[in-house]
């Protein structure tokens, strides 16, 4: 996936005017919708980014009509913006104990673009979300935070003009100002190794290079061991 100028991050975030205007001519609420203005700020909010592993089982998280919305509160994150492709995002913060949430989905190519606003009552134990909304949009919401905030992840930075992955695992080119986090499947283990913590590295095979100018490949089997990371890893440090 390739994410540049075009996608709906960068889009949302150049007609934020545009955009507020269009929901006050819609009688939506008021130019001056302090809640609404800062549920649109971008810049200072975590931006998370779904890989097509999770993207791929997110429907296996089932939101029935029982479901407790009580673990809303328990969430770690309290605003971001969670990035599922190039086209739609969720947006979303809490206020006075109501999480407000916007889901926006864009197209370059037809020319179009579509805003939902819906809102979880945290007191309540319910959601507060307009007819005209489909259920699968605030459902998908909240798949999304069961898998950000309760379910074992691994987390990775991607920060400006870099890129991850390949093609086979679902290759991630940022060519954004934004630094992203890219949230990948690890229903067994969450993946933290801190400086100096011993950890034990399973035996497996792998690919040496040898010869003058290490171009020719050999396939080795490589022995389990325990280790030690010395140094914190340099992109940790970045952040």
């Amino acid at each position: 996936m390739k994410l540049d100028k075009k996608i709906s991050l960068e889009i949302l975030k150049n007609k934020k005017r545009d955009l507020i205007k269009a929901l006050s001519d819609q009688g939506f609420t008021a130019p001056d919708d302090k809640e609404l203005n800062e549920l649109l700020e971008t810049e200072n909010k975590l931006k998370y980014i779904f890989s097509k592993s999770v993207l791929n089982t997110l429907d296996t998280i089932k939101i029935g009509s029982n479901f407790d919305f009580n673990i809303l509160k328990e969430r770690l994150t309290k605003n971001g913006i969670i990035i599922l492709d190039a086209t739609e995002l969720y947006i979303f913060q809490e206020e006075n104990k109501k999480l407000r949430v916007l889901n926006f989905t864009t197209s370059i190519k037809e020319e179009y673009s579509d805003v939902k606003i819906f809102t979880f009552n945290l007191e309540g134990n319910k959601e507060i979300v307009d007819d005209s909304i489909e259920v699968e949009v605030w459902q998908k919401f909240l798949q999304c935070m069961i898998y950000l905030d309760f379910l074992p992840t691994e987390t990775k930075f991607i920060l400006p003009n870099e890129k991850t992955g390949t093609r086979k695992t679902d290759k991630i080119i940022n060519k954004t100002d934004n630094k992203l986090i890219l949230v990948t499947k690890a229903w067994n283990t969450e993946y933290k190794t801190e400086p100096g913590k011993e950890f034990y590295s399973k035996p497996h095979w792998g690919i040496r290079w040898i010869g003058p100018g290490r171009s020719k490949s050999k396939v080795v089997f490589v022995n389990g061991s325990f280790k030690k990371m010395n140094k914190q890893p340099e992109r940790e440090i970045k952040r």
